[in-house]
């Protein structure tokens, strides 16, 4: 009967918010505020400065000093946001780990709805949510409500909110460190974890992200190209394209563009199951050649794309006249 008391009055199992920041004040305010309005009790909120050279450094320290939750480091100059997560991960101390961008939203009950997910379902390692999404002045932007289709074992695109996740923590140092890719550590830090178990999607909204002029491009990095492709290397028993704590990204790009004969036949040989695959690697051999090659490089490309994957080659181009659609609603 003690021991039953015990267990009853034990704390919940800490979680750790982990938020990356440069140059956010504009929003870090209320992305703080919203990591200490959660409903769950019992977190730590880590905050690492990654060399900011505006008034984010200020606005953290003053709202840290009323909080003793909130810890925080800083870098003498910007390093990454990889290097930056690292560093978060480093001193996180949480049972489960969650992410906050610094200038984002958690709403209340995120870490209470993810981590009573995790608790009732064992088996899973990291869980998702809905996303809604608004513009610098905090307005809702189109298709608003986004998540789609719950994660497997085998993806090759987390087709999911990488900024909403939670981790358990041994899953995510299974994949510890995250690799200094461009704009895609994340998706390659999903696509590594999901190797180690089931990850799912919460159809619920808990988390708001911010789009602005003020983030650096995501179209016209290659980044997370690179952690798709990897992720298809590695599924298709070919190693691993990123090695070493150094990417030279035009380097791995060539590999991709000359290795592109082994990698459809590799993916044709997989028939109805490879369907996924083959949308993803035509995915990322477009975006190769767009890139980097010559004109005969492109039309090899294509030749090859038709060949071994034309059904995957019309979808990746409806895919991307959808996508640009979008972004030209978005706009004002």
């Amino acid at each position: 009967m003690a021991q039953d008391d015990a267990t009853r009055d034990a704390p919940p199992p800490l979680v750790s918010i982990l938020i990356p920041v440069f140059n956010q004040q504009s929003h870090v305010r209320e992305a703080l505020r919203s990591a200490q309005g959660q409903s769950y009790p019992n977190i730590e909120i880590l905050v690492h400065d990654d060399g900011s050279t505006d008034g984010t450094s200020k606005i953290v320290s003053e709202i840290a000093a009323a909080d003793p939750r909130i810890r925080v480091t800083r870098a003498a100059r910007n390093q990454g946001v990889a290097s930056a997560r690292n560093r978060l991960i480093e001193r996180a101390r949480g049972n489960f780990i969650c992410w906050l961008d610094g200038d984002d939203i958690m709403l209340p009950d995120k870490v209470r709805a993810q981590r009573d997910f995790l608790e009732e379902n064992p088996t899973i390692i990291a869980v998702a949510a809905a996303i809604r999404r608004i513009n610098a002045a905090g307005e809702s932007l189109p298709a608003n409500n986004w998540w789609q289709k719950p994660g497997r074992r085998e993806i090759f695109i987390p087709e999911l909110a990488t900024a909403a996740m939670m981790y358990r923590r041994s899953a995510l140092m299974g994949a510890f460190p995250l690799r200094p890719l461009r704009n895609g550590s994340d998706i390659d830090l999903v696509l590594r974890v999901a190797e180690l178990g089931e990850i799912v999607n919460m159809p619920v909204t808990l988390y708001v992200q911010r789009i602005h002029e003020g983030q650096m491009s995501r179209s016209a990095a290659s980044g997370p190209v690179i952690a798709i492709a990897s992720n298809i290397y590695r599924a298709l028993g070919l190693g691993d394209i990123i090695a070493g704590p150094e990417i030279d990204e035009a380097a791995i790009l060539g590999r991709i563009l000359r290795d592109r004969h082994v990698l459809l036949s590799g993916v044709a040989n997989k028939g109805e199951n490879g369907r996924e695959h083959r949308f993803y690697l035509v995915l990322v051999l477009l975006h190769t050649v767009r890139r980097t090659g010559t004109p005969g490089d492109r039309l090899a490309t294509l030749a090859g794309c038709v060949r071994h994957a034309p059904w995957a080659l019309v979808q990746v181009v409806d895919y991307w006249l959808k996508r640009r659609l979008r972004t030209r609603s978005r706009t004002p």
